[in-house]
């Protein structure tokens, strides 16, 4: 197998690599002709998992991948290395990135090539040590299906909910996040001394319109029409919520929140310029997107 590549965003790399840092010492990196994945699945008693995209056009250049396995590759790697090794390419006038091996261990090779105050090419390489993982190693690890959602709902500002999070985070380990279909959101965290709830309105809701529905199919009788003022709540780990707010640093334009009550909280992360357009629908071009899953916890 072979791979090679030309780093042409190692600003955007790195930003997707910290937004990862706090969620596990190890992820798995998927190679393909046309994508890189990030896998991260969290130890059991957390039990979130978070799966990422990226188009390589938006990462590399010169891209090359050769293998039999219908040109894929997967390799299991330290965040914290590959952190490092971004982080001092930073500003470096060319970055190469390979597949090789140093004493019979493969390892990524990246290749930075920068220049002294006196016109001196300087290059440095930094190895990060992987783990290469077979086909048959990948079938168990698949991204959650779930059922459908109660309520999609675009994000407030993710400053806003960090703000919210660091107050609340010492007040409680569990947090309850609730949305309607009228575009309203709600943050909870109790204990025995306090109750504190955040409220957020005029958010955009991304469910079905019911009055379209309603146009469509007819009329409905009133209790069957949807109850959009319901609210839909699902109590996570405040950690698990603290660690989908390090995605800030792809310093996301959008973010939607997918409530699944008595099952799980889905945040989608969107990097780029993702929008959606009123009455347009989603204006998708956004080069790649984090998606998180964090299952329920009993308060």
């Amino acid at each position: 197998m072979r791979f090679r590549t030309v780093v042409s965003n190692s600003n955007l790399f790195l930003r997707v690599v910290q937004s990862i840092d706090k969620l596990s010492k190890s992820a798995i990196l998927k190679l393909t002709e046309d994508k890189l994945h990030i896998v991260v699945i969290t130890d059991v008693d957390s039990g979130l998992q978070l799966w990422t995209d990226v188009l390589n056009n938006a990462l590399f250049a010169e891209y090359r991948i050769d293998s039999v396995h219908n040109n894929e590759i997967y390799l299991e790697f330290s965040i914290d290395n590959l952190q490092r090794a971004l982080k001092s390419a930073q500003g470096a006038l060319h970055i190469t990135l390979k597949l090789t091996k140093k004493q019979q261990l493969p390892v990524l090779s990246l290749i930075i090539k920068n220049q002294s105050s006196t016109g001196r090419e300087l290059t440095l390489t930094q190895d990060v040590p992987v783990r290469v993982l077979t086909p048959l190693q990948m079938e168990n690890i698949r991204e959650p299906m779930v059922p459908d959602g109660h309520v999609h709902i675009m994000m407030p500002p993710m400053n806003s909910i960090r703000s919210v999070a660091d107050r609340m985070k010492t007040m409680g380990d569990r947090v309850a996040v609730g949305a309607n279909n009228c575009g309203e959101m709600r943050i909870r965290v109790a204990n025995d001394l306090v109750d504190i709830t955040t409220y957020f309105k005029g958010l955009e809701n991304l469910n079905d319109d019911p009055t379209q529905s309603e146009a469509l199919s007819g009329r409905r009788p009133n209790d069957l029409r949807p109850d959009t003022k319901r609210f839909f709540t699902a109590v996570v780990d405040m950690k698990n919520f603290i660690r989908f707010l390090q995605s800030y640093h792809v310093a996301p334009k959008n973010v939607i929140c997918c409530i699944i009550e008595n099952h799980a909280l889905v945040f989608y992360v969107y990097i780029g310029s993702t929008g959606f357009g009123a009455g347009s629908g989603m204006i998708n071009d956004n080069c790649g997107s984090l998606t998180y899953f964090i299952p329920i916890r009993q308060v």
